[in-house]
């Protein structure tokens, strides 16, 4: 005589859900969307700061431009060519290292902080006070 339990069977309705699931074809929720025809060939990537100050924005070595007081800076990329790496700069602020990305239109805010205000910012290390030694001593 076999004996039915109940403690199972939550668990064994549960894996067949699972399974069933899995392999039921896709439906219309589960299909990838179909390119849109109204896609160009470039993104537009806006670049803004916070506070709005004057910035400029470098890629490596080449500068891409200046974000004026309270206004945006936009540039246009090929899409898909890849991540820019940017450096955003102002004076009296800490630079900011972020990426931008070129899948669809992307619009960056950065926040800045004052080089005044440095330590509140997490992983920030103290300098280390001289010990007074001679270097040259050594």
């Amino acid at each position: 005589m076999i004996k039915s339990s109940s403690r199972f069977a939550g668990p064994i309705i549960l894996a067949l859900s699972v399974l069933a699931a899995w392999f039921a074809k896709p439906g219309a929720a589960q299909t990838p969307a179909a390119p849109n025809e109204s896609e160009s060939d470039n993104v537009t990537i806006t670049f803004a700061t916070v506070p709005p100050v004057r910035a400029q924005v470098w890629w490596g070595r080449k500068r891409l431009g200046m974000i004026k007081e309270r206004r945006t800076l936009v540039i246009e990329r090929p899409r898909d060519s890849g991540p820019l790496d940017v450096t955003v700069t102002a004076q009296g602020f800490l630079p900011v290292h972020t990426r931008a990305y070129t899948f669809n239109d992307y619009r960056l805010t950065v926040k800045l902080t004052p080089e005044a205000e440095k330590q509140t910012l997490f992983g920030y290390r103290a300098p280390v006070p001289d010990a007074g030694a001679n270097p040259d001593a050594l």
